[in-house]
């Protein structure tokens, strides 16, 4: 491994990017529920209804939902869109060292910027590739220099999906592992970039700007209307998730791009919420938001903080 930057007793943070849909929530399950992963890990996302965290793992909750303490020694602490109130909190607990899942849509070294904090120090920025879509993706006219920069401004890459293409190949001299490595996780961990690799590594000063959408459920819908409104949405909608209850259950609702999975969920279990957030790169096609209000649904705007 390379030579660690200064600051040694700073507890260091490994940065988790990649593109919307990548895979990102999936590698972090996977550490999470990993028995080698060491006590003392703290793990940033950005949203709990993303990290579906095995009931095993799970000890406490905090009162405000921002922290679950977990029975492998680790914690799981939500962003809220603010970094620097997840690092005080983690500031007062014996980690030793974090875990940090940005969004999907920012870019790994300003995120980088922000863990020069006191206690803390950023380890590197690893970013996860989707074998399956990244060519078309990194050639998109609207969000091609963002999925670039990220790979870019990487330490190391961790390619994903490559099951949905066999034959990728990513022509990057950034060292690259297998998402299915078994060693997957002392990589993670033990990557440390050096002092040239950060400060080689500079944000973009143009990128694409995205808006994050919330469709709301108010009322049961058929399976085949979700179907139909998943299919039916504008192109420059990158991401969908969520639950939604239909006539044949809830469903887990997983869309990146054109790609759409629908998972009906254990009938034991409920989100607290129903309804989908969709993630966009321009601004809103007024026939997007014509087609929510056929639904009867309402649709809430808010800017998307990366």
């Amino acid at each position: 491994m390379n030579t660690a930057p200064k600051d040694k007793n700073a507890r260091p943070i490994t940065v988790i990017g990649g593109y919307l849909g990548s895979g990102k929530t999936t590698l972090i399950n996977r550490l999470l529920g990993d028995p080698a992963i060491p006590e003392g890990t703290a793990v940033l996302v950005n949203d709990f209804g993303d990290i579906n965290i095995d009931e095993t793992l799970i000890r406490d909750q905090s009162a405000d939902d921002k922290v679950i303490g977990l029975s492998n020694g680790c914690i799981c602490c939500s962003i809220s869109d603010d970094l620097s109130k997840a690092l005080d909190t983690l500031n007062k607990m014996p980690i030793r060292q974090v875990i940090l899942e940005t969004s999907g849509v920012a870019e790994p070294s300003r995120v980088l910027q922000h863990c020069h904090y006191p206690g803390f120090r950023p380890r590197a920025a690893i970013v996860v590739v989707d074998a399956s879509n990244f060519s078309a993706r990194s050639k998109d006219k609207y969000v091609g220099s963002l999925v670039r920069a990220q790979v870019d401004q990487a330490h190391l890459l961790i390619v994903s999906k490559t099951d949905l293409n066999p034959s990728f190949e990513l022509k990057r001299l950034t060292p690259q592992v297998d998402c299915r490595d078994a060693g997957l996780i002392e990589t993670v961990l033990g990557w440390q970039a050096s002092a040239e690799n950060f400060s080689s590594t500079k944000p973009h000063s143009t990128m694409p700007t995205f808006s994050a959408y919330t469709w709301y459920q108010q009322e049961p819908i058929t399976k085949e209307k979700l179907s139909t409104l998943l299919a039916g949405l504008d192109a420059s909608v990158e991401r969908v998730k969520g639950w939604v209850a239909t006539d044949e259950g809830i469903y887990h609702i997983n869309r990146v791009a054109a790609h759409i999975e629908l998972n009906r969920i254990d009938r034991n279990w409920q989100p607290d919420l129903l309804g989908l957030v969709l993630i966009h790169h321009a601004d809103m096609n007024p026939s997007l938001e014509e087609f929510f209000a056929t639904t009867q649904y309402p649709i809430a705007k808010e800017p998307l903080h990366s």
